[in-house]
């Protein structure tokens, strides 16, 4: 019996293919014996014993009445369990320990049995028990899709591409409760380039969870509340297959829940894909489908869209029940249309919010910026929105608002969100204010007397959502879920088509040699992987750029003078937001060109070679250099609204405050490479530093334990002397910390900085423990006492300026804290200052970054 149970254990995860039939086979019967008798399997016996004896009725022990009895009840046990462990009753559940144990043989049986085809449950032969099981077995295998290995298989790949996130979720959440089927099924009915294979097991759960609602988990949990109201059982044509989704949908405008309604118009629009979605509708049109689209393929809405056309030309043979649902399907499917139609206006502007993606952009050039103020020199910094071109343009369309208002809200985000990140911009431009459009059509007249610009015509593959044209060998081609094929960016992934329009052209094939003489000029771009990058693409043949679109397709931007029926190209209008900040600074200097712009590698292309190469035919200085970062990816995957991993900034600050936020992605951030983000992370690294480490060093000097009279102590060499090797290896640390600092800030190298100064921290607070300064107040040593709070505290001070840049919030409160005056927090004052005078503590509380509990 052991032997058997360790058996199980050992080989219960996988039936391989390349398992012999024998071995496969007694597999097979050991999961015989354990579904007759759940005892048989050691670690599901160990986990769930109390759980079936508590829930199931079972015998769970090993005695001889209980062997007497484990015959007639244990075969019950398993359903029982599994029941309670997907469907637990409000009141009870199993322990999770159980529940997972349940889940692992129920996935090794999804595995090993043979799945009962769908068809059958249409069968009148079946028998109601065996269609009930049937029915269980499948609406378990949508509520978890580890249940229902072909579909598992046959959508492998679009799970990893549209769905990682919830599917990553499973190892979070105890339940995926549909959530995998329900994401592929909404990216099936949005039209995603799916494989044909998971679109042909979608269209088949589809229809079948519209003849049977129960099959549909999301549907169950949203619109429970809703099938009692509308669709109760007391209603006969209700018990009916396919009656509680046909009324949900005929009594769609009576829907009060959000969430529900907008499942329902989910169903209802995925008609468009396939006719067979809407079991219904298929029905009643069989006929005329044979009739008059027998050899229309399925997908795209073809069978639909040919029903329509011949219903519309009055067919005399017209199936009067197809015709009549017809006309209330196409009334019932603009209304949800619209219901669509506003999510994806809900998505979009989910998909413009602020990511924190844009917020180590500007984190980065925020920690450059107060880096620069500490140590004199005076500074600009502008940042803002873009806020033309075909994107918004469309957007704002699909959200039934004239772009201006749309862009005001987009561009309300943003400020809000640099706001909430301690952002300390000088000058917020943004693209859509009258200041840029003069300088914007200024700088289009120089270009054109200068002879860069002509009109011509201009062909190629355009990426709306990139804005921009691509090359063709940067394109390719990949198969859509209705069989069709669509062109992509192979950089972004994201559509393109092809244009041949009259526009005006950028003469860039003229700058070529010019752009290569402004990058040997200097380290003007870094990192060196991205200065070489550039480097390759000057080595290419440059192209002239088309700097206009048609007004007919592009009129949300800024008209090109002198022609009105053209509308400046996106980024030539953008990137001079920069040149608009310098001509209306209040800055007494000349702040052009500027010192540095800091950008994202995905955008490297439009600074490294267009905005150059427009300020050289202008007669404009370039800027000085490009720092160039890398993006964030989320758990080792990519950032993505597709797989539901995008990381909001402020839900961030609303776990670690902006403080945590800002040190997490200096502290992590490398600008030659992309980061990962990971909550788990944030927090524990969080916490180390800024609660336990620098918080403290702090709270223990600041202490009234040790420090009754709430004062900073003067400091000199002879403090760190009285202290012995401890005092003089802390010095030596404090001695050359800054410098090092320093320089690290100064070459963006913000990650190398910040590990000096938490060495510097980690000195402190082992120098502390040596001393045990507890001890030295016990035994009256009060001089070598008040010698260890001097270097102590003086350290904390040092260790608050070098912090500034970084974390300037939690800087001023540990300054405050020691009662340094504003005037003395410059950088002149990160290194070590001798004084005698003592000063007072701030009044505010010693803890300075408090523990950050998250689970």
């Amino acid at each position: 019996m052991v032997l058997i149970n360790r058996t199980v254990y050992v080989n219960c995860r996988v039936f391989s293919d390349v398992m012999t039939t024998g071995c496969r086979t007694a597999l097979l019967e050991i999961q015989y014996f354990v579904a007759r008798d759940f005892r048989l399997d050691s670690q599901l016996y160990a986990q769930c014993k109390s759980d079936a004896a508590q829930f199931c009725n079972a015998a769970p022990n090993w005695t001889e009445e209980a062997n007497a009895i484990g015959p007639q009840r244990n075969p019950l046990v398993l359903p029982c369990l599994y029941r309670y462990a997907y469907h637990p009753p409000a009141d009870s559940s199993l322990k999770p320990e159980c529940a997972d144990e349940v889940r692992r043989v129920m996935r090794q049986r999804a595995n090993s049995v043979d799945l009962i085809p769908e068809g059958y449950l249409d069968d009148s032969t079946l028998e109601a028990h065996c269609k009930e099981l049937v029915l269980e077995r499948m609406a378990e295998q949508n509520l978890d899709i580890r249940f229902n290995p072909n579909l598992k298989k046959a959508c492998s790949m679009d799970i990893q591409k549209f769905c990682l996130g919830v599917w990553q979720s499973a190892s979070k959440d105890r339940e995926l409760e549909g959530k995998v089927v329900d994401c592929l099924k909404q990216n099936f009915v949005a039209k995603k380039p799916l494989t044909q294979s998971c679109s042909d097991h979608l269209t088949v759960i589809m229809e079948q969870q519209a003849l049977h609602y129960q099959l549909d988990p999301v549907l169950v949990n949203l619109c429970d509340n809703e099938i009692q109201i509308h669709c109760g059982p007391e209603e006969p044509e209700n018990t009916r297959q396919g009656q509680v989704e046909e009324c949900l949908k005929r009594k769609f405008d009576a829907l009060t829940s959000v969430e529900c309604r907008r499942h329902v118009a989910l169903l209802i629009t995925a008609v468009q894909i396939d006719i067979q979605a809407d079991p219904m509708l298929h029905r009643a049109c069989a006929i005329d489908l044979v009739t008059f689209c027998k050899d229309v393929p399925p997908g795209d809405g073809r069978r639909l869209k040919c029903l329509l056309r011949f219903k519309e030309q009055g067919q005399a043979k017209f199936d009067p029940k197809c015709f009549e649902m017809l006309n209330t399907r196409t009334q019932l499917f603009a209304k949800a249309s619209k219901v669509v139609q506003l999510e994806s206006v809900n998505d979009l502007v989910e998909q413009l919010k602020p990511h924190i993606g844009h917020i180590y952009t500007a984190v980065i050039a925020d920690s450059s910026a107060r880096f620069h103020r500490l140590i004199g020199n005076p500074v600009t910094f502008s940042t803002g929105t873009d806020e033309h071109g075909l994107k918004i343009q469309q957007a704002a369309m699909c959200a039934n608002k004239e772009p201006g208002r749309f862009c005001d809200h987009v561009s309300g985000l943003f400020k809000t969100a640099l706001k909430n990140c301690e952002i300390s911009y000088t000058d917020y431009i943004r693209t859509t204010e009258s200041r840029h459009k003069e300088n914007v059509h200024s700088f289009w007249e120089i270009l054109s007397e200068k002879g860069y610009i002509y009109k011509g015509k201009y062909e190629g593959w355009y990426c709306t959502a990139d804005e921009a044209f691509v090359a063709e060998d940067q394109t390719t081609l990949v198969k859509l879920s209705n069989g069709q094929e669509q062109r992509v960016s192979t950089e972004s992934n994201r559509p393109v088509e092809w244009f041949s329009e009259e526009n005006y052209l950028f003469k860039l094939s003229k700058l070529r040699e010019e752009l290569r003489s402004w990058l040997k000029s200097g380290p003007v771009i870094q990192p060196l992987r991205h200065y070489n990058l550039v480097k390759s693409w000057l080595d290419q043949e440059l192209i002239d750029l088309s700097v206009s679109r048609p007004n007919t397709r592009l009129s949300w931007g800024i008209p090109v003078p002198g022609d009105s029926s053209q509308t400046i190209y996106v980024w030539l209008d953008a990137l001079l937001n920069y040149m608009t900040v310098a001509k209306h600074s209040q800055s007494e200097m000349n702040i052009w060109p500027p010192s540095v712009h800091v950008i994202g590698k995905d955008i490297l292309k439009f600074h490294g070679i267009y905005w150059p190469a427009f300020l050289l035919a202008a007669g404009f200085e370039p800027p000085k250099s490009l720092l160039v970062h890398g993006h964030w990816l989320v758990d080792e995957q990519k950032m993505s609204k597709t797989t539901g991993n995008v990381v909001s900034p402020q839900s961030c600050i609303n776990l670690v405050t902006a403080t945590g936020l800002r040190y997490f992605l200096m502290h992590e951030g490398v600008p030659a490479s992309d980061g990962n983000f990971s909550i788990k992370r944030m927090v524990r690294i969080v916490n180390s530093d800024l609660a336990d480490g620098i918080g403290n060093l702090v709270s223990r000097c600041c202490g009234k334990n040790l420090n009754p009279l709430q004062t900073r102590l003067g400091v000199s060499r002879s403090s760190f002397e009285f202290c012995g090797s401890p005092g003089s290896d802390l010095l030596s640390l404090l001695e050359r910390t800054p410098d090092i600092v320093h320089d690290e800030y100064k070459q963006w190298n913000f990650y190398k900085g910040i590990d000096q100064v938490m060495a510097l921290v980690r000195g402190a607070n082992g120098f502390f423990q040596t001393m045990e300064p507890w001890k030295l107040k016990k035994e009256g040593q009060l001089d070598k006492l008040n010698a260890t709070m001097a270097v102590t505290m003086e350290t904390a001070r040092v260790v608050g300026t070098l912090l500034q840049p970084i974390v300037p919030s939690y800087s001023e409160r540990l300054l405050d804290k020691l009662g340094v005056p504003q005037e003395n927090r410059s950088w002149d004052f990160a290194r070590l200052r001798w004084t005698t005078t003592e000063t007072a503590l701030g009044s505010q509380q010693a803890v300075l970054f408090p523990r950050i509990k998250s689970e």
